[in-house]
This record gives structure tokens, sequence and C-alpha cells, in this order.
């Protein structure tokens, strides 16, 4: 009984937490290309297993992992029809995206340089870089500590191209993958081995390392996304989709699945707390419904109030009122305007052009990161607002959002877009950060339009 109960609350819960913005049923709409794509195309995956716990064999000799696990539950609710092959090293997953080999692999970060031959997906989480010592090194605070030191890594990964770009005096030793670095630290050989939080302390542990330890990890976070030949944008429309409606419990699930420490589950009741929750949560919906049933009018006005009512997203008004109530946080800000746009409304008309700002609309909504905001800032100009997001950030959703505006079929002609990028910091108000970013944009179109460009403040 008590089963009964609590799926019908969490049923009902899960419908008082939906987002206004985003209904799960406009996300898993296929347009008519995509729907074609899906049918009759066969998606062939490779990926490396020298990347654990991202991607690996695990003790029955199958692939398993993180990266896998996000891509059996993308691959199962958008109906992908796909075969997986393991790669012997990542630089032969390179090459075979790149020759069009493979279509797809699981585990990357954004990467420019990869843009020449691939697209990225949406990140689908996120870890820190950890820096592994020997035992009886003191805590590293950050990457600029490792300066001048022998450093093992990944020829390739993620945390090489970062930390290459940002200390060019690391001494970086590159090897096939994480596994030959350690080996090469604990002999001595290196100073430090560097990867993501969970693949080291995976390797040291399953291993069994004992004389070494993680000292510390860096400012940087690396973005997990999957990569895409860069022929196949309907594969990456879909993919974005199905990201932007994971939730954090489907993350948290997986996540927990291979970070988690295992406690003993005999120290809490487990019928006791399932009576606890299903009493609290029963109160809160009670109280939730009385609560939104006196204001449901006054949401309606509201929402209509601040919106754009051609395009769906929100108006330049609600726009300065996100603003206003974050100026003091961590934000940073795109700026956007399609290219030529006056040209269009000439040669074909205003309606068509309405129809090109509902598709942009369309292509920013589906494709920007879970927590950004997206307004319509005046004519062809729109704005995302990127909450906890730096600067570098906000550039890699940039042109991930340019690569997409310029591949995608506006029936009309080829359309491109202009970027301008700012940051806020404790130095700048609100008026600075916007101007900033207003410079940014006329300076792109000013390098020949279809570019990003970031403000550099002192």
């Amino acid at each position: 009984m008590n089963k009964r109960i609590l799926f019908i609350i969490l049923i009902l819960f899960s419908n008082v937490y939906a987002d206004k913005d985003l209904i799960q049923d406009d996300y898993i709409k296929l347009t008519p290309e995509e729907a074609i794509f899906l049918k009759n195309t066969k998606i062939n995956v490779i990926t490396s297993n020298t990347w654990a716990p991202i991607n690996m064999y695990n003790d029955s000799e199958e692939l398993s992992g993180i990266a896998i696990d996000f891509w059996n539950l993308i691959k199962s609710r958008a109906e992908i029809n796909s075969t997986i092959t393991t790669s012997k090293d990542w630089n032969d997953v390179l090459t075979k995206i790149k020759n069009k080999d493979a279509d797809i692999t699981l585990g990357t970060s954004f990467d420019k340089n990869k843009l020449a031959y691939a697209k990225f997906s949406t990140p689908y989480i996120s870890f820190p870089i950890a820096f592994a010592t020997l035992f009886d090194k003191r805590f590293i605070p950050d990457a600029s500590f490792l300066q001048g030191q022998k450093v093992a890594v990944g020829e390739n990964y993620s945390s090489h191209i970062i930390l290459k770009n940002e200390y060019p005096t690391i001494d970086f030793i590159t090897v096939k993958n994480t596994h030959d670095a350690l080996k090469l630290l604990s002999a001595g050989e290196v100073d430090a081995v560097i990867d993501i939080l969970p693949v080291v302390a995976h390797l040291i542990s399953k291993n069994g390392y004992s004389n070494l330890k993680i000292s510390g990890t860096s400012k940087n976070n690396i973005e997990i996304s999957f990569m895409v030949r860069n022929d196949y944008p309907e594969l990456i429309q879909i993919i974005n989709r199905h990201i932007s409606l994971l939730t954090p419990d489907d993350k948290n699930k997986i996540i927990r699945e291979w970070l988690t420490v295992k406690f003993d589950k005999r120290i809490i009741d487990k019928h006791m707390m399932i009576n606890i929750i299903i009493i609290i949560i029963a109160l809160f919906i009670f109280y939730f419904f009385r609560q939104r049933s006196a204001n449901i009018h006054n949401e309606q006005l509201e929402f209509i109030s601040n919106t754009d009512a051609l395009t769906g997203l929100k108006n330049r008004r609600k726009i300065d009122k996100i603003l206003n109530k974050i100026k003091n946080k961590k934000f940073s800000l795109i700026l956007m305007d399609i290219d030529h746009f006056k040209l269009i409304n000439d040669d074909f008309g205003h309606l068509i052009g309405d129809e090109v700002l509902k598709d942009i609309a369309h292509l920013l909504k589906y494709n920007v990161n879970q927590n950004d905001i997206i307004g319509r800032w005046g004519g062809e100009e729109f704005l995302i607002i990127c909450k906890n997001t730096s600067i570098s950030e906000a550039e890699k959703l940039s042109y991930r959002i340019k690569d997409l505006i310029e591949n995608h079929d506006f029936k009309v002609k080829k359309i491109t877009a202009s970027f301008g990028i700012s940051e806020a910091n404790n130095n700048l108000v609100l008026k600075d950060i916007l101007s900033n970013a207003d410079r940014a944009l006329y300076k792109a179109k000013e390098n020949g339009r279809n570019q990003v460009v970031l403000s550099v403040t002192n």
C-alpha cells in the first residue's frame, strides 16, 4: 500500500515541478528531417575503454561507465538505433570521427579546434581537474604550482588541452591514457598526473597505488559532452533536446552508481523513512495546490506581460528584471544579432522574417544549457544570461550556437549570427556589463560577421 501511495504522490509531485517554460512534449517532438534521419540511420558509436569510470570494461568485459550510462539513457528515450565499437586509444577515436568511419563518441569536452570535423552536444555532466602526486607531497592549491614540473597526461585529453594553453611552462609528458600516467608517477618518473577527479580517484583506488594521493584540484571544470561528426546536425539536435530533459534525479542516479560510498543500510528503517517522505510530500502538495489555485489568474497575466509574443521567449522587460535581480552574482552575457536581417525582410518579406526569428528562438531554446535564460532583446537581437558561468564557458556555448545557426536549413537562404560576450565582475555595474557585450558584438560585425568576440576588461 505504501508503495502505491508513494507512486501516485510522486507523479503529482513531478507535475507540480514541471517547468512552465520547458514542456516535455515540445522537446521530444521531432522535425520531419529528424524523424527521417532516425528511421534511416544506424548510429556507429566509437569509444575507448581506458577512461574509467567514464568509459571502461567491467569485470564481465562489457563496456560500462558514466558516459556509457548517459548514452544508454538518451539512446533509449530517443529510440536511436546504434552499434558501439571499442577503440584502442583516444587518438584513434578522433581519427575515426574525423574520417567519418564513426558517428559519435560519448565522453569528451568542447574544443574549437575540432569544429572542422565535429559538433559538440550540450554538456551533460562536469568535473574538476585533479592533481595526483606521491603520498608525501604537499597540497597543490591550483595548477600554477605545477609549472616547471613533469606532469603526465593522456595525449589530447581535455585536461591536457586546457592546462597546456593556460600554463605553457608545465613540462607535459604525454602518454596513451591515465593508467599509464599513474604508472610513471608511482615509479617516481614524473612529479604529478592530471585528469578529471573521478578518473584519478577510481584508478588510484582500483590499482592499489598506496604511495599516491590526490593533492588538489584546479579551478577548471571539464564539461563532458558527446562529440558527433559534423554532417549529422539532426543527431546533435535530438541529443541536445534529451540532455535538456535530464532531471537532477537522472544525473544523480548515474553518478551515485559510480562515485558514492555505500553506507550500512541497516542504520535507517526503510519503511519508516518511506512513511515520513509520504507525509511530507502529501502536506507540501496540498499546500501548493491551495496556493496555486488562488494565484493562477495573476500568473497568467504576469506570463503575458513578460513574454515576447512572436518568439515565446522572455521579453526585454522580463530580462531587465532578471538582470537586476542577479547583478551582484556570477554570470556572463551573450548578445547575439542575426547578420543582415534587414535583407531577409527586404528580399522575402516580413512574414518570412518573422518565421526566421521563430526558428532562431527555437534553436536557442533547445540548445542552451539548462540554467541559461534567453530573451528577445529587440528586433533581431537576442540576449542569453548564463548564470554561474565564466566568459570562457559562455564562449563555448556561443560557438555551438553559431555552428547550429550556420548549418540550419531556414528554407530561404543561409543565415549566420554574430556574438558579443561579457562577464560580470566586482568592478562593473550592470550598465557596463551590457555595454561590454554590445561593444564586443559591434567588433564581431566589424570583423566580417559570423564571429564570436569576447569583451576585454581590465
